[in-house]
């Protein structure tokens, strides 16, 4: 429930200040969303004020992918860059700095806390 509402939040208030300083013509804010759950998120929150670019597809896995350099220039052009955090993406340190980007980096997960998952709960739930 916090991290939806976090998440909410968090692409409410990047919309809405988009929507603030911009005039009905201004070009779409470039969000660049590292896996296509947020990516979603993004898009239903900022229809067409925004312009979605996803760095892992929907079949690809955020926990091994290897950015592209097509993923650094996206990366480097985007005014915002959302990421889950909580080390799911590996890659995402190594891509802000290949990229150099200066788009604002927000971490959905900021101020969750994590609950470690331990095999032998699950084998005692399971019997």
């Amino acid at each position: 429930m916090l991290k939806s509402f976090r998440a909410a939040l968090a692409l409410s208030v990047i919309t809405f200040t988009a929507l603030g300083a911009s005039s009905a013509f201004a070009a779409p804010l470039k969000v660049v969303a590292s896996f296509t759950v947020i990516a979603d998120f993004a898009k239903n929150v900022g229809g067409d004020r925004v312009s979605i670019t996803t760095i892992v597809g929907p079949d690809g896995d955020a926990h091994v992918y290897e950015p592209s350099p097509a993923d650094a220039v996206a990366m480097a052009g985007a005014d915002v860059v959302l990421v889950n955090g909580l080390h799911f993406e590996g890659f995402l340190q190594r891509l802000v700095d290949a990229s150099a980007t200066k788009a604002s980096i927000v971490t959905l997960t900021k101020g969750v806390t994590s609950i470690d998952f331990k095999p032998e709960c699950a084998e005692a739930d399971a019997a």
